[in-house]
C-alpha cells in the first residue's frame, strides 16, 4: 500500500527504482523496469532529446507522446509533460521548481487505484535537472485504450445511440465522481476532458478520471470541496455549451443535470436539501461566469 505521507515528501514507493543518466533521472515501476529492454529504457532516458510530433496523441486535455515500446509487445505508454497553468504558464511553461509535483500526483493515483477508482496508472516519472532548483518533468503512463473523453463524446456524430444511452453515460459519471470523492480525492481540475469513457462491449461503460496533477487526498471530503469539485466541471459544460453552440453536440439539458446531482447525493430527506442548495449555487455561479465570459469579450 503507497504511503500517504509521500504528498509531503520525496518518497518513491518500494516498488520503484531510481536510475541516473547525466541530468536525467528515472523513477520506473519496477515491473516495468524488468519487462523493458536495454534499448527501450534507453528511449525514456532520451525523451527529452526526441522532438518529433508525429505520434502525438490527446490524453485528456494536453497533448501528449505514445511511445510504443518492442519489450512490452502491444501495450503503449503515454508521455506527459508538466507545464504551469494559467499566467505563469505564458511565461515560465514548462521549467518547474516545485521537485514534490509528480511524487504528489504519483501518490494520488496510487491511492485512487488501490481502492479501485479507475485513474491513470504511472510507469514512470522522467525529471532533467536544468539550473538550481530548476527542472522539467514528464510523466510515463499507460495507456487507457478504447476510450474517448467526455467533450469528444458530446461532439460525436451518431447521436442516436448515444441519445438512447445519455441516461447511463451521466449515471455512471456521476457514480465515478462520488466514489473519488468517497476515498477522500479532491480533483485539483474536474472538467470534460478529464472524464473518459470506456464501452465494455455489454452495453455498459466505466469511466476513468484521469489527470490527478495538484489533485489532493484527504481522509475526508466536506461538502464545500465536493460541490466545487462538481461546479468546476458544471463550469466546463457551460464553455463547451456556448462554444459548441454552432455544432450539432449532443445536448445536455436542466433535467440532466438534475439526473447527475440525483445520483450524485442520493434522495433521501437530508439530500434534496442538499441539492436545492447546489441548485442555487449553480443559478448563481452561471451568472457570474456568464458576465466574466461577456467582458473578456467571449460571447
Amino acid at each position: 500500500m503507497y504511503n500517504p505521507q509521500a504528498m509531503k515528501k520525496e518518497i518513491l514507493p518500494a516498488y520503484f527504482s531510481t536510475r541516473n543518466k547525466g541530468k536525467i533521472t528515472l523513477y520506473i515501476r519496477k515491473e516495468y523496469e524488468e519487462k523493458l529492454s536495454k534499448q527501450d529504457i534507453n528511449i525514456l532516458f532520451d525523451l527529452y532529446k526526441n522532438s518529433d510530433e508525429s505520434n502525438t496523441v490527446y490524453h485528456g486535455r494536453s497533448p501528449c507522446k505514445s511511445l510504443l515500446m518492442d519489450s512490452l509487445e502491444n501495450e503503449v505508454l503515454v508521455v506527459r509533460d508538466y507545464w504551469h497553468g494559467g499566467f505563469f504558464g505564458k511565461i515560465l511553461r514548462d521549467y518547474l521548481w516545485q521537485r514534490l509535483r509528480p511524487f504528489r500526483e504519483l501518490s494520488v493515483c496510487e491511492i485512487a487505484n488501490e481502492r479501485h477508482i479507475l485513474t491513470t496508472e504511472i510507469i514512470a516519472i522522467v525529471m532533467k535537472n536544468i539550473v538550481g532548483p530548476l527542472y522539467k518533468c514528464k510523466l510515463v503512463s499507460k495507456e487507457i485504450t478504447d476510450t474517448v473523453d467526455l467533450m469528444e463524446l458530446l461532439l460525436r456524430s451518431d447521436k442516436n445511440s448515444l441519445l438512447a444511452r445519455k441516461r447511463q453515460i451521466i449515471s455512471e459519471v456521476a457514480k465515478a465522481i462520488k466514489e473519488m470523492h468517497d476515498v477522500g480525492i479532491y480533483h485539483a481540475d474536474l472538467h470534460l476532458k478529464n472524464i473518459l469513457i470506456q464501452p465494455t462491449g455489454n452495453g455498459t461503460f466505466k469511466v476513468y478520471i484521469i489527470d490527478l496533477d495538484k489533485s489532493r487526498q484527504f481522509g475526508e471530503i466536506g461538502l464545500n470541496r465536493r460541490r466545487k469539485n462538481i461546479l468546476r466541471l458544471d463550469r466546463s459544460l457551460e464553455k463547451f455549451k456556448r462554444n459548441a453552440s454552432d455544432r450539432k453536440a449532443l445536448p445536455v439539458t436542466n433535467t440532466d443535470k438534475m439526473r447527475f446531482l440525483r445520483e450524485y447525493i442520493g434522495t433521501d430527506s437530508e439530500s434534496k436539501k442538499t441539492l436545492k442548495s447546489y441548485l442555487k449555487t449553480y443559478q448563481t455561479t452561471h451568472k457570474l461566469h456568464r458576465f466574466w465570459w461577456l467582458v473578456m469579450g467571449r460571447c
